[in-house]
């Protein structure tokens, strides 16, 4: 059994550390912040809200991935929303520093790999799938979002990161 609920998806294609992938309709908990040196900036806010910085003062399980990316020079750190909630059952934040966002369905092309959480890391593999995607019939229709699996005090070596864009099947 696995310690956190990681966000569902569905494996379309593989093209080794690349997939593209289905996700279904889900939450996200999120929050915009200045953006720091670590990009970790909005953390403490998303975890206050599922910690119980809500309006049923609910404990939230943590769910994975945290989710990463830069939206008008800010930064939107976001949880997954537990399966178990929906839109009319999800505790609503309070405080006005997180909002509830919800995604529809949609493509993404992702590529995982592991190490530590630096930009460097995330940069060399955004470079392999940004190449990747010229190379193939497909349209970003995103910015370049980063999910984080583990904690910080996890080794490098055991962590999974991935980046990943929302995409289209070009015509």
């Amino acid at each position: 059994m696995a310690l956190y609920e990681t966000l569902p998806y569905q494996v379309l294609e593989s093209f080794g550390t690349i997939e593209l992938r289905q996700y279904d309709d889900h939450m996200l908990a999120s929050t915009k912040t200045t953006i720091n040196r670590k990009e970790d900036s909005g953390f403490n806010n998303v975890f206050n809200y599922i910690a119980g910085a809500n309006d049923k003062q609910t404990k939230i399980k943590m769910t994975t991935p945290v989710v990463t990316h830069v939206e008008e020079g800010q930064l939107v750190t976001s949880f997954y929303v537990p399966s178990k909630y929906d839109k009319t059952t999800v505790p609503k934040p309070v405080g006005g520093r997180v909002y509830i966002e919800e995604n529809t369905s949609s493509l993404y092309l992702v590529i995982t790999f592991k190490g530590r959480s630096k930009r460097v890391n995330f940069d060399k593999h955004d470079q392999q799938l940004l190449k990747f995607i010229e190379e193939h019939p497909f349209e970003i229709i995103s910015e370049r979002l980063v999910f984080q699996y583990q904690p910080p005090f996890i080794p490098g070596v055991f962590r999974r990161n991935e980046v990943a864009y929302r995409v289209k099947r070009a015509m």
